[in-house]
């Protein structure tokens, strides 16, 4: 065993002089954090993979990354960030043109439920939310998308209600570019909490799970959520929309509630390594 001498620890080739302490538990946290962050990079792998990328575009691509680290520099290309946002913006306006449709009386019926309309009061409708020169574009984009439809009369209908369902063409990349833009957000969230020492400032970051639901439940689940999460998140849009402001003259930001549905693989209980039953819902 080593002589300690006052403000100075010796251990092997490890040593601490005062006030080196906070050194030391950042380097064990930086440890402690390589599983985690090796899954998530091993995941983000897997999923690219899982896209349709060859193995050698996201070698290259992982090459490039580690230049940018290794120089300090960007981590993203500076057009394709705002492509990646341009895509995510648009799609979230369109949902906004969806619930406009089903909430204004100019656009709705006696019963509240959204009428069709012609070519020109959907341009109307589009306006409120796009500049005049975009509203071809995303007009098309509703069409290409499968968010409206003409009628054997000429006129133009909803898709799928007041939720927002992508045709199988258009599915692939508007899925991408949607995990793209919300996944940053959503490990944003969870660093920014994790740093948010006042539990009132942090955002939500709350999961309702169990690991032993039998399969024969699955089904139900998947609509159940479906039901919940659906009015859940439509009082939410309401209250957004209700107090949102773009012609604001103080500060703004960009808010979101995100709900998904998570199911695993099937598996055996009695060879299942976890012991845990089931985990309340948290936040955090």
């Amino acid at each position: 065993m080593k002589k300690l001498t006052r403000g100075r620890l010796s251990t092997g080739s490890l040593t601490l002089y005062k006030g080196g302490r906070r050194e030391a538990r950042q380097s064990q946290s930086a440890a402690s954090n390589r599983p985690a962050l090796h899954i998530l990079l091993s995941n983000t792998i897997d999923f690219l993979l899982s896209t349709g990328e060859s193995p050698e575009s996201v070698a290259l691509e992982l090459k490039g990354q580690a230049k940018r680290v290794n120089g300090r520099g960007h981590l993203w290309r500076p057009k394709e960030a705002k492509h990646v946002q341009d895509a995510n913006e648009t799609r979230i306006e369109i949902c906004g043109v969806v619930h406009d449709w089903h909430r204004e009386p100019a656009y709705t019926n006696q019963d509240g439920e959204p009428v069709q309309l012609t070519q020109r009061s959907l341009r109307t409708l589009v306006s409120k939310r796009f500049p005049r020169k975009n509203l071809s574009v995303a007009i098309r984009w509703m069409f290409e998308n499968g968010v409206i439809r003409k009628t054997k009369r000429g006129k133009i209908a909803l898709v799928g209600g007041r939720q927002v369902v992508y045709s199988k063409d258009g599915q692939r990349a508007v899925s991408l570019n949607r995990a793209a833009a919300l996944v940053p957000q959503y490990l944003r969230t969870a660093l920014r909490n994790a740093d948010t020492q006042n539990l009132s400032s942090r955002d939500i970051d709350r999961d309702a799970r169990v690991f032993f639901l039998p399969e024969k439940y699955v089904p139900l689940w998947r609509e159940v959520a479906r039901e919940r999460a659906r009015a859940f998140l439509e009082g939410v849009d309401n209250w957004l929309e209700d107090h949102a402001r773009r012609e604001d003259a103080g500060l703004v930001r960009e808010v979101a509630m995100h709900c998904y549905a998570y199911t695993g693989d099937s598996r055996s209980p009695k060879t299942s390594s976890t012991s845990i039953r089931g985990s309340k819902d948290r936040d955090r």
